[in-house]
């Protein structure tokens, strides 16, 4: 084989390696493009809800209140668009919630009430398993609350979760390096007992949010309740919350749809989160439940 020939085979074989190297960059990249399109998609998608159909609002809350679980500003939003929503006759809130965060459950219960205001559309509020503290917080901005039989209602009540370790950690030799500013500032440091003072100053933030709690459900449920003994943190079956007045019937969203929408057609505005929203979610509602906070 001449010299000639053999760079000819050489610069052949070496022009096919290129492409081959160019075809696997390629196809590497549209790979990459197209997994990171389906994981991230999802998140730039807009949920409009513009239905052209007459129809009743169903919007799902269900978990725990806090910015990640009941989300509220997607709360509020969904309200908002079934509200602004000319096509939307009515709303059904599905509620199906322990609590949570007092302050995220009384932005909800807050803003509902204010869309409500400004709109002939009613809200009603239909407690599944639970609807309980900032669950029925929640449930309280709407016209009516109707629950299940065995459906769990009511805990209108406030709590502060925190620990102490300190005799453990002297027993284990743990000593605790916390440095801080401000004789109050470790008020709730696991590793010093709580004085009477400090006790005092935290039953009072407990008792002045309690208060705000019963004071709307006072407000909400106007002369329906039956006795204050539902301020006590006590909840009840559905059958039981009706006989106190916490509720307005027993039922479910089959029974108002065909009690009082006429059988109308239910669209579930909520837009299902993709598995990694899911898995953000549940990281971050974890994280925020093992906080320290006031919740219902």
């Amino acid at each position: 084989m001449n010299d000639s020939l053999l760079r000819d085979l050489i610069n052949s074989l070496l022009e096919d390696k290129k492409a081959e190297r160019k075809y696997k960059i390629i196809t590497r990249v549209v790979f990459i493009t197209i997994f990171l399109g389906i994981i991230f998609l999802p998140f730039f998608l807009t949920n409009t809800n513009n239905y052209t159909q007459k129809h009743t609002a169903l919007i799902n809350i269900e978990g725990v209140v806090t910015p990640t679980g009941i989300n509220t500003s997607e709360t509020i939003k969904l309200v908002q668009q079934a509200m602004d929503n000319q096509m939307c006759e009515n709303i059904i809130l599905k509620i199906n919630s322990p609590g949570g965060s007092a302050t995220q459950s009384k932005i909800i219960f807050d803003e509902i009430n204010e869309l409500k205001s400004s709109s002939k559309k009613k809200i009603y509020s239909v407690i599944d398993d639970v609807g309980a503290s900032g669950g029925y917080y929640i449930a309280a901005s709407g016209n009516m609350i109707f629950a299940n039989s065995s459906s769990i209602v009511g805990s209108i009540g406030v709590r502060l979760d925190s620990f102490n370790v300190e005799s453990l950690a002297k027993k284990l030799g743990i000593e605790s390096r916390t440095i801080s500013s401000g004789g109050d500032k470790l008020i709730l440091d696991p590793f010093q007992s709580l004085t009477s003072e400090h006790k005092e100053h935290l039953q009072s933030l407990v008792t002045g949010i309690h208060k705000e709690f019963i004071d709307d459900i006072k407000i909400a449920r106007g002369s329906v309740l039956q006795t204050d003994k539902v301020f006590t943190g006590l909840f009840w079956t559905g059958v039981q919350a009706k006989e106190l007045g916490l509720i307005d019937e027993v039922g479910s969203i089959y029974d108002v749809n065909r009690k009082y929408l006429n059988n109308s057609t239910l669209i579930v505005y909520n837009k299902k989160p993709n598995f990694l929203q899911e898995l953000t979610r549940s990281i971050v509602s974890n994280w925020s439940e093992s906080s320290i906070g006031f919740t219902y």
